[in-house]
């Protein structure tokens, strides 16, 4: 799922006080661990009805997949292309991806791999499946269907000999103005395995008979030369009777009709060949035209006559307050349209209708928004809106539901992420199951979960106890601490915002934390400049320590807080670090003010400003404690915005250093950090991110052992000598410049004993560097991963943080988290197996998930929509009685000798049939009159033939042989040779039960 290159160089400057013998390239191993949410960049959906899956594509060739028990999995292609069409082969397991480069995809769903890629030559322009079958129709822009299918071990896509060329469909066009593109291949409910409907880009609608091999009856061409010459053009069909009776087109214009087709169930079943019609029974008027909005797309619902719904989508790239419209679709219906208009915050891109697997259906209609957000609304509330439209009391208009992250209520600000050290997984998965399970989804693939978060717990103890810990502080001012030890963050305490006398939330955004969970202590700074100090009482706590998000008071979080303490500094408050020895805790600001203050006061010690005529802030603080000139120094390195570093008397705030060390063309600085050469941080220093804090060694004379400071700017990395540094003196001793793009995050991880630099780019790719030689060991890139740094005065949609073990967590807004993680055998989240099983195989289609069969209703009034839904809807009287259902296997049997014949001689140009298109071509020296036992019927087309048509084929064998009789008189062929061929087609009749020529 990586593009990955490792890269190791051989010659190197040997670095000062380290080894390269420490991580190798086989100890990293950069991947995607979980991907929680809604992809950005969603572009097409697809559903499986039976296993309950929806898909979502992107625009950058990944496809998220949700399903039943919070299930998620992200895919990636092998092409960064978007979905031209996305298809399940339903209850398989297996999903079909066409992209715009007309690849096309066969995804694995069980094994969650890319089974197939088959590649197409010509412009795919339409594309279907035929319903319980693994046999699909693909139409190009030539006006050229061809019939595909899926072979198994494994899936791979097979081109079948069967063809529908445009001059057998269409016939010959004698306009060169004829858009002749297919936009839509539909086979016909209740008869896929016999006809499908053929629409073309300008109009034409084609209802083909596979078997009879030519289009039996033509719709749709005429009308669309408009009164002011307008050029039409279909946008969008899909089917709105159960059998097969009405199709619904969309047009660019805006325009929406409803066309009659013959349908097998409809009365007229033992016709085989209908009159041709060019009007539609129906003319929508749902405002489109009017604003010139072409039909993006359209859905419909089937509710067993009652109260059938059409959702249509406009394709306009702006929003109009009808954009999104429902139609109800009933024979109740009163003389004007019952319809409703759904009002969104954006234009949408595609729609699908879900439901749930509980016992009492239910339906959700989905939209995708062009900014990537999934809209969400109970189709219950929809249909009653329409039918309770008409009464005297109203229903309330149905609100969407905006699909994000049960994170929090707010946006997150800042955030740090925790990992254990240990790799053991203890045995309490039952615990984490349950919590998995109750887990609010993200789409409602279920009802009996429940709707928000409400995770109470006996078993949470203490932070000791969890392993993995992921702590988030809010716009709202709140900190949110999270079990992350499944892929799904969980809560478990909430710390609001607030004075030491006034427990009200106080609203003002956090920009900073710090946890030291040795002590243990958290320190928050906001945006006002405030900085709190939280210390927890010893664990374990009290049985009763969970507190939901709803919790939050003093008296909700005494058996966890000890006390609370606030000191006001100045300025947003950027960065802090804490030094152990001395408790002193020092905080940096966007002002350029460094402030000291003590803990255990608290109390400020001192505020220093640092001057900055490029651009102020403070960006990192380090405490280092060493011998200078033989007294003991605790010294505080400074970094700031534009990239220079200084130190101070860590006691009293004075400038040790003449000057400020910094490169000679300064850009903006995003991390500084002080190192020593043995992969260890200095006394008291800790990640930048302030995480798993431990005691470093303290050095007692700066020139026994090499120590560096690290500074990352947006162009370039440097490492200089911290010796140097505190006299003001410049020494580079390492340097890499970033040419193709510039580094907007950057963070160290601790191991086997080696520090580690990671490198996050605007472009996306992720680096991997030793230290302090910055020797590349990895680069890779993680599709869609990418990071936003906050811009000024404002904050940014995404928050990144790294754990010492080099486990990145990424949350873009309120919409969907990444877990990368960059070390070899790193196994950060509990079952995480059992949250990406998407595919069941034992699960059965149920009988509400299948085709409905007709309903019969007595003589009631009719409505406008009444012949729209007669078809299914009337009595029995009225029409021919229902064709006897095949046996759907016999007929995919059927349909496989069909397809695996040519029914058009071959050749480079499919589009020239050598043959009359009402003419099966059929030779005597190929039919076997041995008496052996018959051949399948999928070995040979004859078996797939009905009596009556192969009758009327024999008949014209007949004439033919005659004719050949009398054009080669110059043979001298005999009369008695003529009737054993006669007497020959006499057995082959006979053979197929057909009477002889005699009776014929």
């Amino acid at each position: 799922m990586f593009i990955k290159k490792l890269v190791e160089k051989a010659s190197i400057k040997m670095p000062l006080g380290n080894s390269l013998d420490g991580l190798k390239g086989s100890d990293v191993d950069p991947r995607l661990v979980f991907h929680q949410g809604v992809p950005s960049g969603g572009a097409k959906f697809a559903y499986d009805n039976i296993q309950k899956i929806l898909a979502l594509s992107t625009k950058d060739g990944r496809i998220k997949l949700f399903g039943e028990d919070n299930a998620q999995v992200l895919l990636e292609s092998k092409e960064p292309v978007p979905s031209k069409f996305l298809l399940f082969i339903q209850n398989q397991g297996i999903l079909i991806n066409v992209t715009f480069n007309n690849h096309i995809e066969v995804w694995d769903i069980d094994k969650k791999l890319l089974s197939d890629v088959y590649i197409v030559k010509e412009e795919i322009t339409c594309f279907s499946v035929i319903k319980h079958s693994l046999f699909m129709y693909i139409g190009f822009s030539n006006g050229n269907i061809s019939v595909l299918m899926l072979d198994q071990e494994p899936w791979h896509v097979v081109r079948m000999k069967y063809t529908i060329p445009l001059s057998a469909s269409y016939g010959n066009s004698t306009e060169e103005s004829d858009d002749t593109v297919v936009t839509h291949v539909l086979p016909q409910p209740a008869a896929e395995s016999q006809r499908v409907l053929i629409i073309f880009r300008n109009g034409q609608i084609i209802l083909w008979d596979i078997r009879e091999i030519r289009s039996i009856f033509r719709t749709g061409g005429k009308i669309l030369q408009t009164r002011y010459n307008e050029t039409r053009k279909v946008s969008s069909a899909c089917w709105v009777c159960p059998f097969g009776s009405k199709v619904v087109v969309g047009y660019n214009n805006g325009e929406l009709f409803i066309w009659s087709i013959p349908s097998l169930n409809t009365g007229n079943s033992l016709a085989t060949d209908y009159n041709s019609q060019n009007t539609p029974m129906f003319k929508f008027n749902l405002g489109y035209k009017s604003d010139k909005t072409s039909i993006g797309s359209v859905k419909w619902i089937y509710a067993e006559g009652k109260a059938s719904r059409l959702y249509v989508m406009g394709g306009s790239d702006y929003a109009p307050s009808n954009l999104l419209q429902v139609v109800l679709l009933n024979e109740h219906t009163e003389s004007r349209t019952i319809k409703m208009g759904l009002h969104l915050p954006e234009g949408c891109i595609d729609m699908e209708i879900i439901s749930t697997s509980s016992k009492h259906r239910q339906n959700y209609f989905i939209l995708l928004g062009k900014s990537g957000h999934v809209y969400l609304y109970d189709d219950n509330l929809i249909e009653r809106y329409l039918l309770q439209s008409q009464s005297k009391s109203s229903p309330s208009l149905p609100k969407e539901v905006v699909v994000k992250l049960p994170l929090a209520d707010s946006n997150i600000t800042t955030a740090k992420f925790i990992s254990n050290n240990s790799n053991f997984f203890s045995s309490e998965d039952e615990y984490y199951n349950q919590l998995v399970k109750n887990y609010p989804p993200l789409v409602p693939i279920e009802t009996n979960l429940k709707d928000g978060i409400n995770f109470s717990s006996s078993n949470f103890t203490g932070f000791s106890n969890i392993r993995n810990m992921y702590i988030t502080g809010h716009s709202n001012g709140a900190i949110n601490f999270w079990d992350a030890t499944c892929p799904f963050f969980t809560p478990i305490l909430q710390l609001k915002q607030q004075s030491e006398n006034d427990f009200s939330l106080s609203g003002i955004p956090l920009t900073e934390l710090y946890f030291d969970s040795n002590s243990p202590l958290l320190f928050s700074g906001d945006q006002s400049g405030m900085v709190r100090i939280y210390r927890f009482k010893p664990e374990p706590y009290a049985s009763n320590s969970f507190m939901s998000l709803t919790g939050g008071t003093k008296k909700g979080t005494d058996h966890v807080i000890h006390s609370m303490k606030l000191i006001k500094t100045s300025g947003t408050v950027i960065c802090m670090n804490i030094d152990h020895s001395s408790r002193h805790l020092a905080v940096g600001s966007d002002q350029g003010n460094v402030s000291v203050i003590n803990i255990d006061g608290p109390s400020l010690l001192y505020r220093k400003h640092i001057a900055s005529e490029i651009s102020t802030g403070i960006i990192s603080l380090q405490f280092k404690t060493c011998s200078l000139h033989g007294f003991e120094k605790n010294i505080l390195a400074v970094g700031t915005k534009d990239s220079s570093v200084l130190t101070l008397d860590g006691e009293t705030g004075n400038t040790l250093s003449i000057g400020t060390i910094h490169p000679k063309k300064p850009s903006k600085a995003i991390f500084m950090q002080v190192l020593d050469g043995q992969g260890e941080q200095t006394a008291g220093s800790v990640t930048k991110d302030g995480l798993e804090l431990k005691e470093g060694i303290h050095i007692e004379d700066a020139t026994a052992k090499q120590l560096y400071i690290l500074l990352c700017s947006e162009k370039a990395l440097y490492v200089y000598s911290f010796a140097h540094a505190v006299q003001g003196v410049k020494k580079v001793l390492y340097k890499k410049k970033f040419h193709s793009s510039s580094c907007c995050w950057a963070s160290t991880i601790n191991s086997l004993s080696d520090i580690r630099l990671i490198l996050l780019f605007a472009s996306g790719k992720v680096e991997l560097r030793s230290f302090p030689e910055l020797t590349l060991i990895v680069e890779t890139s993680v599709r869609g991963f990418t990071y936003s740094p906050p811009k000024l005065k404002s904050f940014s949609d995404s928050q990144i943080c790294c754990s010492s073990k080099g486990d990145l967590v990424l949350v873009n807004g309120d919409q969907e988290i990444f877990v990368v993680s960059l070390l070899a055998q790193r196994n950060i989240f509990r079952l995480l197996d059992s949250v990406s099983c998407i595919y069941r195989k034992e699960r059965m289609p149920s009988q509400e998930e299948l085709v409905p069969g007709p309903v019969i209703h007595k003589e009631k009034k009719r409505g406008i929509f009444s012949s729209v839904i007669k078809d299914f809807t009337s009595s029995k009287e009225k029409h021919a009685p229902l064709l006897e259902k095949k046996d759907p296997k016999e007929s995919i049997r059927e349909l496989s000798a069909i397809f695996s014949n040519a029914n058009f001689a071959c050749n480079d140009n499919v589009d020239k049939p050598t043959m009359d298109e009402n003419q099966l071509e059929l030779n005597i020296d190929d039919i076997d009159l041995e008496d052996h036992v018959e051949k399948r019927k999928e070995q040979s087309i004859l078996g797939a033939l009905n009596k009556k048509k192969l009758a009327g084929t024999f008949q014209s064998l007949k004439g033919r042989l005659k004719e050949m009789k009398g054009n080669n008189q110059k043979t001298s062929v005999k009369e008695g040779q003529q009737d054993q061929k006669d007497g020959a087609l006499d057995q082959i009749k006979k053979k197929y039960g057909f009477s002889s020529s005699s009776n014929v």
